[in-house]
């Protein structure tokens, strides 16, 4: 009898190993979501690429690309949009629902719109990374080193490649902008930049007014965000992540155009 609950006991240890090994340990499965979210990434860089493709056919055949649809990213400092869409969307929650219909409601306001402004100002502020591609580059005529190229800039989500911004002017130091003229119109840069609101409390502002400047954000309220443009570096892209030009013209080359010197550059420069 106790050989046969021995041999039982046997088999069942044996079991339970052979079980035990069959299962798929932690490290297995870790290699195996790695190797998923590898492929997912070549399926990605090959539909981009596709769609590329497909973009310049038509244009080849004479239809208009599509205004680019601008993402709406969940972070606030993804790009000026979106900082600006964070201001109003919160002013209107956190703001506009407070009373302002007695003098004592009025006062409360006031120190509610006061605090509001202070957090975000401190909030909002700070240094982000941003893929960019250069449009166009015009270079200055001038060859001295303080002179400044303007580059048209535009921002693309690094992990799905939708736009964040239309093109933008930026002034940016001739060295740069020789570079960016150089690599041409499909090399990603990484913008190195900082976020600067610059949110007041302004008590006789109660509209947004004709012109809403500077932009209106709640009663009381106004403001937007600035961006200082740091430095740029070369940012690795596939190829085909940026969608074609639409202009053919509208190519990063030395235009031979002299900038603004009236150009409003950050307090530091983009190295």
């Amino acid at each position: 009898m106790r050989s046969m609950l021995a041999l039982v006991v046997l088999l069942g240890c044996a079991a339970a190993t052979l079980a035990q090994g069959d299962a798929p340990t932690a490290s297995d499965r870790i290699t195996e979501l790695e190797a998923e979210v590898e492929a997912l990434r070549k399926e990605r860089d090959a539909l981009r690429v596709r769609l590329a493709e497909a973009i310049e056919i038509l244009r080849n055949l004479g239809y208009a690309a599509p205004e680019p649809v601008l993402a709406e990213p969940s972070d606030p400092m993804a790009s000026p949009l979106a900082a600006m869409r964070t201001l109003r969307q919160r002013a209107r929650l956190e703001l506009k629902p407070l009373a302002r219909d007695t003098a004592e409601a009025r006062q409360a306001y006031q120190r509610a719109a006061k605090a509001w402004v202070q957090t975000m100002n401190d909030g909002l502020r700070g240094e982000r990374q941003w893929l960019v591609r250069a449009i166009r580059v015009d270079l200055p005529t001038s060859g001295s080193a303080a002179a400044r190229a303007r580059a048209e800039l535009q921002l693309f989500d690094a992990a799905s490649g939708a736009p964040l911004s239309m093109p933008m002017q930026v002034g940016v130091p001739s060295r740069v902008g020789r570079r960016m003229a150089e690599a041409g119109p499909n090399v990603g840069w990484t913008a190195h930049v900082r976020i600067v609101p610059s949110i007041r409390h302004n008590p006789d502002r109660l509209e947004r007014g004709p012109f809403d400047h500077p932009p209106f954000l709640a009663v009381e309220v106004e403001g937007d965000v600035g961006v200082e443009w740091l430095r740029f570096e070369e940012a690795e892209v596939p190829s085909g992540f940026f969608p074609p030009l639409r202009d053919a013209d509208a190519l990063v080359a030395p235009s031979g155009a002299s900038v603004d010197s009236g150009d409003r550059s950050p307090a530091r420069q983009p190295r």
